[in-house]
């Protein structure tokens, strides 16, 4: 069994601030930096909305609890040596230097002194002009120096830092991507403040919500060994449950005799046995709360859910017992597994499920859910049809914000089950899409890197083009034959490679379907050498969407023109694919 010498809560100030030991990865540590753009901005969100919340100066919001570090500390507490945490302690301190660097640039005598108080009291000190500064976060041998290079190494003089490493890894460029997309955020958030005092206002009280805000367990351990084994317990004895089964014990603990404590274990086994994947439980629980109560994160859930439950179950009238809520609960997971597994026995909701799924739009489950309590099968495939347009329209094609459209549903989710009408909320979704011409523009220019999300809008279209036209169906969704072709090949030809060959070659005008056979023998030969290929088809985005375009037989060779008019008539028709006006009839929209 693990030894733990001490288990405290820390304030990020504490773990990284001048007046503690440095806190040190390992060099026999394999993991370098890791967080890309979506956990850097998700994290920036959770940052905000704490410091909204903080801002209301109740005792509830003055702490955001960021999750457990476990760290290998000596007897006299001199060091530490960090074995779980890196990721959440690297990104805090990028964040801590991009207000710095921000505060640093701005020409007020007062923001460049904040600057250089940031630096020593939460990034490195020296003890004189030419000595070697203490870092307070020394990363491993990977990253290390180029982290103390671009984050740390602050010019007091200059308000600059030194940047002389060139990033030459991975790890170094999501460094520099990190502190860049925050000091973007930074510097939007800064644009709508009138004054410099105003500004710096603003970045004390963002750094005060970092440093004495943001809260950690610190789990000290004497040995590697011990903190490994702390490590692997953390991150795999019932990880995936560890929310699930805190709820149910939380209501166990608050069971008012065996008859509620039954319930609960009936409700947990309709859970355990209906879910193929144990991560899946975890989803429905957070998508099942926030169906109800808005948005939470999920490393909050378990805390949001105790502290409102309490005090729902200790309120005398109305009553709202334990039974109540498992039952809520059993009868939620049923209908939600049937969303996600496309098995609700409505054919065309069905298959509206499953373009949700295609297209990992997680986001509207929680509204699915919600909507589902209150109405039939039928009005939930109408919401189905218009958050599909939605999402497509917003994220797969617009590339707006993601976190703006999952904040709106699951504001809307807690709406439709506090009693807004269906009517009210569809019409909010469609408030939310971008009207058609935005839309068209958006598409007419879309590259589309990812081969899961061109496979399904070119899907969509060839089966809105069969529809249309009448031509018998062929399936296409769900088929491993068909597969995702880029007509000016991905690795062309030197010969035949275009100028702009990034810029051009995941446009969606260039890409199409072709059964597997077809494509292998199509591959990255030139137009002359796969025309037959395209003309054989039976797919029609293949065969009637003017490929031969793309070719210039003059030129002897491919056309970026081709590429744009063929996505200009691919735009087109996903106005009619992906609709926000008026249907029906059984072609849904319009309620």
């Amino acid at each position: 069994m693990a030894i733990i010498k001490h288990a405290a809560r820390q304030t990020l100030g504490q773990l990284i601030g001048a007046n503690n030991p440095p806190v040190e990865v390992p060099d026999d540590s394999q993991r370098q930096y890791a967080w890309g753009k979506r956990e850097v901005d998700t994290y920036w969100a959770d940052i905000q909305k704490f410091m909204r919340a903080r801002r209301t100066g109740t005792k509830a919001s003055s702490e955001y609890f960021i999750g457990p570090i476990v760290t290998i500390t000596d007897d006299k507490i001199t060091s530490r040596s960090l074995l779980d945490g890196q990721q959440r302690l690297t990104t805090s301190t990028i964040l801590i230097a991009a207000i710095r660097d921000t505060l640093g640039s701005m020409v007020s005598t007062e923001a460049r002194v904040m600057a250089n108080n940031i630096q020593r009291d939460y990034i490195a000190r020296k003890d004189g002009r030419h000595s070697q500064p203490q870092y307070f976060l020394t990363l491993s041998l990977f990253d290390r120096d180029f982290f103390k290079d671009f984050i740390q190494d602050w010019n007091e003089t200059t308000g600059k830092i030194s940047q002389t490493e060139i990033p030459s890894r991975p790890s170094h460029k999501l460094i520099q991507d990190a502190h860049s997309i925050f000091e973007g955020h930074i510097a939007s958030s800064l644009s709508s403040i009138p004054t410099d005092d105003e500004r710096i206002d603003w970045l004390e009280e963002l750094r005060d919500c970092l440093v004495k805000g943001l809260v950690f367990v610190e789990v000290q351990t004497p040995t590697s060994s011990d903190a490994n084994e702390v490590f692997e317990t953390i991150n795999s004895r019932g990880k995936d449950l560890s929310t699930v089964d805190l709820v149910r014990n939380f209501l166990m603990e608050k069971s008012r005799g065996d008859d509620e404590k039954a319930r609960v274990n009936s409700a947990w086994s309709s859970l355990l046995d209906g879910f193929e994947r144990r991560e899946d439980i975890e989803k429905f629980l957070r998508h099942f709360w926030v169906a109800g109560h808005g948005d939470v994160r999920s490393h909050s859930l378990y805390t949001t859910i105790r502290r409102e439950l309490t005090q729902r179950f200790e309120t005398d009238l109305p009553r709202y017992e334990v039974r109540t809520f498992a039952a809520e609960l059993q009868n939620a997971s049923g209908r939600y597994i049937e969303l996600i597994t496309s098995g609700t026995g409505l054919e065309q909701l069905d298959a509206l499920l499953d373009e949700i799924k295609t297209l990992g739009a997680d986001a509207a489950y929680p509204l699915l859910l919600a909507v589902s309590a209150k109405s039939e099968y039928s009005e939930v495939a109408k919401i189905t049809q218009a958050l599909i347009s939605y999402y497509v329209r917003w994220t797969v094609v617009g590339r707006r914000e993601s976190t703006l459209l999952e904040e709106k549903l699951f504001d809307l989710a807690k709406q439709v089950s506090s009693g807004t009408p269906l009517s009210s909320a569809f019409e909010q979704i469609v408030s939310w899409t971008p009207e058609d011409t935005a839309f068209q523009a958006d598409f007419e220019k879309a590259p589309i890197p990812r081969s899961t999300q061109a496979r399904y809008l070119l899907t969509a279209i060839e089966q809105f083009l069969r529809q249309r036209d009448g031509v018998d169906d062929v399936i296409v969704a769900g088929t491993n034959t068909v597969h995702v072709e880029h007509i000016y090949p991905q690795s062309p030809d030197p010969a035949y490679r275009l100028t702009e060959h990034a810029a051009w070659v995941n446009r969606l005008g260039n890409q199409t379907l072709l059964h597997g056979r077809k494509n292998r023998v199509a591959s990255n030969k030139a137009y002359p050498e796969k025309v037959d290929a395209y003309g054989s088809s039976s797919l029609l985005v293949t065969q009637g969407t003017g490929i031969s375009r793309l070719w210039d037989a003059d030129k002897d060779g491919w056309s970026t023109s081709g590429i744009a008019e063929r996505q200009a008539d691919l735009a087109k028709l996903a106005l009619e694919v992906w609709p926000i006006g008026r249907r029906d009839r059984a072609g849904f929209l319009a309620p």
